[in-house]
This record gives C-alpha cells, structure tokens and sequence, in this order.
C-alpha cells in the first residue's frame, strides 16, 4: 500500500503544521492527547514514569524498557521507523528526539499532517530535566513531572555532596571496543562521572564519542575502568586490560562492567539509578549499601 502524498486530508493538515518545531508548554484541554507513538526509548520509559502509558499506541524495536513497554505495537527501528505503520495508527502527538532519530524522518512524518514534538538531545543532567518537564506539560501530568524531577535532584545533589571530600577516581570510560570509544565532557554519559566523584581520563575531547588508542589509556594509567556492556565482547575486554600488570585499573581489580541500559536512557529516574551505582563503583567505602 502506497503513502497518500497528495490527497486533500494531507494538503490541508500539512499546511497547518508542516512549521511546528516545539510545541508550547502549555496544553489546553483541546490539545489533550490520546494517542502517542514514541520513537526513542527513553521517552518512552518517561511516559511510564508519569503514568500515561495508556495514552502510548505504539513505540521502536529499542524501547524495552519498563518490560510492558515490550508489549505495544512495534513501528520499527530508531532509524527506519515503518512511516506507513505511523501514519496509519492515526497518533495524534509523535514524540522524537533530536540525534537520536533522523531529521529526515521528522519532516517526513510533518509532511503527511502528523503532530510531531522533537526534543533537543540530551547532553546533560540539566537537559535531561528540561525535556521530562516538557513531556509532562505536553501529557497533562505537570505536577507528576515536577515532583520526580525534585526528587531526583535533591538526591543527586546529596550524592555529589558527599563526593566532594575524597579525592576524585581517574576514569577510562569504554564504551566500544573496534575501534576503541570513550567519551568526551560533552557527552551525556560524562555526566555520570561528573555526580559520582570520577575524572574523566579523556575529557578534553572536542567530541562526544572519541576513538583513541589503547597506548593513550595505558599512558593515563585510571585508576578505574568502566565497560558499558557490548554484547560477547565485553568480558573479553574485561580480561583484555587486567593483563597489564602496570595499570593501576588492573593491580587493584578495579576493572567494572556496567549494563548498557543503566546509563544510556537520559530519563530523570534513570540517570538517579545510574548516578547510583557509577558511585558506588568508584567509592565503594561510601556507597556500601548501593552496590
């Protein structure tokens, strides 16, 4: 079956909200949603989160995340959503995030008349507050909104509290093993290091997701390593870096594995849950009990 490109329904809608970028952040009744598709995982787990899941009709193949999420209609993959599928589950709001899906989906999607609110990518907790507010002004659930963030905050603040006496853990965080990939201070998962009292060996990266060599994290010699979870090759890694003797990571066993679920969803709830144990991981003589 072939897209409608050119009928009246679609000229007359396209018309209308081919323009729209960011919706206002308040909603009247009349603009009450009912049907959302979700086309990144962590809106998606941020529409659970504020207890409007019921108004969610269908989500990618990535969003896994709470496991009911699993049993919505599937639209396809973060980067080939099916068009067709969306247009014909009739969504009267589709929810996008800018980076993680492609621009060329967005205005596609804008094109045959549909509501679509693409959220700035998240690169910092900061961010990551702004847009879950956003969501829960755009849902109806404001206040739910608000008081998760509150919450949150003031338990990432205590945390960062009590980090800031103990000198701070050098950090090689890994999050790809061919070609090796770490991070830089702009990207979101630096922000973990920043809440849990760790450096970031490659820091002064210009970009978000640095290649490197495995001499240039040998000369930095952490005093921690971090694997974000790559499927079979992770423990390969593992035992890969505790065989140089000289490596402070490996003469003190400090070489972690971390699930990849736990810290790449820039939800408020999840980046608290992330916070948690990266910091129990680099100062376990604090955080006992989060562990």
């Amino acid at each position: 079956m072939n897209l409608p490109t050119k009928n009246n329904f679609v000229l007359l809608y396209s018309c209308i909200l081919l323009c729209i970028v960011i919706l206002p952040l308040s909603v009247s009744a009349e603009e009450e949603y009912k049907r959302i598709v979700s086309l990144a995982p962590s809106v998606t787990e941020s529409l659970y989160s504020l207890g409007v899941e019921k108004k969610l009709v269908a989500v990618t193949s990535y969003c896994d995340y709470p496991y009911e999420a699993r049993q919505k209609e599937i639209i396809g993959s973060l980067l080939n959503p099916n068009i067709e599928k969306i247009y014909f589950l009739y969504p009267d709001l589709i929810l996008a995030v800018k980076g993680i899906n492609r621009s060329q989906t967005i205005e596609k999607l804008r094109s045959l008349g549909l509501k679509v609110v693409a959220f700035d990518e998240c690169n910092s907790f900061d961010d990551i507050i702004k847009n879950f507010l956003l969501l829960g002004e755009l849902t109806g659930s404001g206040e739910k909104a608000k008081e998760i963030t509150e919450r949150v905050e003031i338990e990432v603040k205590s945390i960062e509290e009590k980090l800031k006496g103990p000198l701070p853990i050098k950090v090689f965080w890994e999050v790809e093993a061919k070609p090796l990939v770490s991070i830089g201070a702009k990207s979101f998962a630096n922000e973990f290091l920043k809440y849990s009292g760790g450096i970031n060996i490659f820091a002064e990266s210009p970009v978000k997701y640095p290649r490197i060599s495995r001499e240039e994290v040998l000369n930095r010699n952490p005093d921690v390593i971090i694997l974000v979870t790559m499927g079979g090759v992770t423990e390969k890694e593992r035992l890969y870096w505790q065989k140089f003797r000289d490596l402070k990571a490996a003469i003190y066993n400090r070489i972690y594995i971390i699930a990849g679920n736990k810290v790449c969803r820039p939800t408020p709830l999840s980046f608290l849950i992330g916070v948690r144990e990266v910091s129990a991981l680099l100062h376990p003589e604090i955080f006992k009990e989060e562990k």
